[in-house]
């Protein structure tokens, strides 16, 4: 044995043992123990030597994980490490269920058990009576009551306690796995018990379809990766997630603001799996990712809304993967199947504004500005709630208005909202007549009165030089705060800029104006593909902003200018309204 005397040790019956001793600083981050010792019978079995180098393997490992320890150099636990202790996790939990229902010898057969039991006399067959079947049943009721408690606390959204559940398993299977955690990793504990939760549901899902006689068979065990080499994070290969984003982005023409705000998010996906490779990423990543998102605490403290984490997270994702899968760059889009539940909110009121909310701003507009505010803010709060209270149009597509998108066709004062200006949700310009009271109130004069150019915002005064950041939305922004904080419609069940359009849209249905013409003032799509024949002419929308009965507002219009620069743009009659 010359080379391995050192850690063999004979025993008198002529049995032989692999025996290395510990080291004492080592023996802690090795559970205590003193010694690995494993058996390797005699000298003469031919698999004497195969036993010892195994065993040898085995103890330079141990040894090898408690000197890591020792350092604390942690396990990361990435995408690759939570996803092989997840399918460790299944193939045990399998593993156990072939035991627990055949002998070595029976399981071969497994395939064939319908088959054979064909073989037999039906009514010889007491299948109540057999304790194969009462162990069946039993074992169903189990199985059944295991994985509804799993999938409720996926259904909703239980971090915490899917961890409380697991976390022990976890560390149990780490420990298995020579993988050594670091304990303050929180998140990504979080996400490794999300993933044997999901193992957990798959495991008695398969559990069941066995027990209906489906052959579901138990995996073999994954190659170990040793615990070395998982100490690094793997390097970035097979394809950018955020290289494919930023085709998907370019080709589909998204528009700055949309475009640099789901690059966030992508980011933040490639921040939570620990690389940036969309060959990598798998369904359950995406679903721990949202279970992590629909729990953590915003910067406000409360929970993140289940509709953001579907309509901006998620689709974000699922949208630049199914364009890489189209244009070939990846084979399957793994986002394609990852749902966000989304109850269902109470409504406690309309989503437009009362006739007393609608009056109660429009009023405030005509109030004396504050003596150091801008002069296009001044017009900004002047008159788009007016412009918005009679055409139903979006605050930004205001706010964004230039003097050259105000023209007259024929006898026609208009106003264009088009894609030149800024983003236009459906991208398409629209041509919307004013209404006569907004130019009895002196809006087209002050339009005239300005240079060419925004009329609400100064790009001048934009701090940052990012196509995204655009002045006119933080105009609409600074609107819907003033609504809240000044005018004093604090209702959450109402969007302050947004119920413009709402209220727009139930004063049309009371003026009797048709569905499509509505529509084409407001800028919504056609519903179906034959309204997008033809459009309604200008004449039409022009009457039909004409049936919009005039808010009332009794309060004079008081708004003066602050500087001679303002040239009156903001003053009108005091029998405007």
């Amino acid at each position: 044995m010359g080379l391995y005397i050192m850690h063999i040790l004979k025993h008198s019956s002529g049995r032989r043992s692999f025996r290395r001793v510990i080291p004492d600083d080592l023996r802690p981050f090795c559970g205590g123990k003193r010694e690995h010792k494993v058996s390797l019978g005699f000298e003469s079995d031919p698999e004497f030597l195969t036993r010892y180098a195994t065993a040898s393997a085995e103890c330079d490992q141990l040894l090898a994980q408690a000197r890591r320890r020792q350092a604390g150099a942690h396990d990361p636990l990435d995408h690759l490490l939570i996803a092989r202790l997840a399918e460790i996790y299944y193939r045990q939990a399998m593993e156990d269920d072939d035991e627990a229902r055949f002998s070595p010898e029976e399981r071969s057969l497994f395939a064939n058990v319908r088959d054979r039991a064909q073989e037999h006399d039906a009514g010889a067959l007491n299948w109540r009576g057999d304790p194969r079947r009462r162990w069946a049943d039993k074992n169903r009721e189990t199985t059944e009551g295991m994985l509804s408690v799993y999938r409720d606390r996926r259904a909703i959204g239980d971090v915490d306690g899917i961890v409380e559940l697991w976390e022990d398993e976890a560390q149990l299977l780490a420990e298995v796995d020579d993988a050594f955690l670091d304990p303050n990793d929180h998140k990504g504990m979080q996400r490794l018990c999300l993933a044997l939760n999901d193992a957990a549901i798959k495991a008695c899902q398969d559990k069941l379809r066995r027990l209906d006689g489906d052959e579901i068979l138990t995996p073999s065990e994954p190659e170990r990766q040793p615990g070395p080499a998982r100490q690094k994070s793997q390097p970035n290969e097979g394809v950018s997630l955020l290289d494919i984003y930023d085709r998907y982005a370019l080709a589909k023409g998204l528009t700055p603001g949309v475009r640099d705000e789901w690059r966030r998010y992508i980011k933040r996906l490639v921040e939570f799996v620990g690389h940036d490779d969309a060959t990598r990423i798998s369904s359950d990543d995406l679903r721990a990712w949202r279970d992590v998102l629909l729990q953590e605490p915003t910067k406000r403290g409360a929970r993140r809304d289940p509709s953001t984490v579907r309509d901006k997270y998620i689709t974000s994702v699922r949208a630049a993967l199914g364009w890489a899968v189209q244009e070939r760059a990846l084979s399957t889009n793994v986002a394609a199947d990852v749902v966000v539940d989304v109850p269902k909110k109470a409504r406690l009121r309309d989503p437009d504004f009362t006739a007393a909310e609608a009056e109660a701003i429009l009023k405030a507009s005509l109030m004396s500005p504050a003596a150091k505010m801008s002069d296009c803010y001044v017009r900004a709060r002047r008159w788009i709630p007016w412009l918005c209270a009679y055409t139903g149009a979006r605050v930004n597509e205001f706010s964004q208005l230039r003097r050259e998108d105000v023209k007259q066709i024929g006898d026609i004062w208009t106003v264009r909202i088009t894609p030149e200006a800024g983003r236009v949700k459906t991208n398409e310009a629209r041509i919307v007549p004013i209404h006569e009271h907004l130019i009895e109130q002196g809006f087209v004069a002050m339009v005239l009165s300005q240079p060419e150019g925004p009329l609400f915002y100064e790009p001048g005064r934009q701090r940052v030089d990012v196509e995204s950041n655009r002045h006119f939305k933080k105009v609409g922004e600074r609107l819907a705060k003033w609504v809240r904080d000044e005018v004093g419609i604090t209702d959450k069940g109402i969007k302050p800029n947004h119920a413009w359009r709402h209220t727009f849209k139930s004063l049309s249905y009371t003026a009797g104006i048709e569905e499509r013409v509505a529509d084409a003032i407001q800028g919504h799509a056609p519903a179906t593909t034959g309204r997008r024949y033809g459009k309604p002419p200008l004449v039409a929308l022009a009457e039909a902003i004409g049936k919009i009965p005039r808010f009332n507002v009794d309060t004079p219009i008081v708004v003066t200018s602050t500087s001679s620069e303002r040239s009156g743009s903001c003053e009108a009659p005091a029998n405007a309204v």
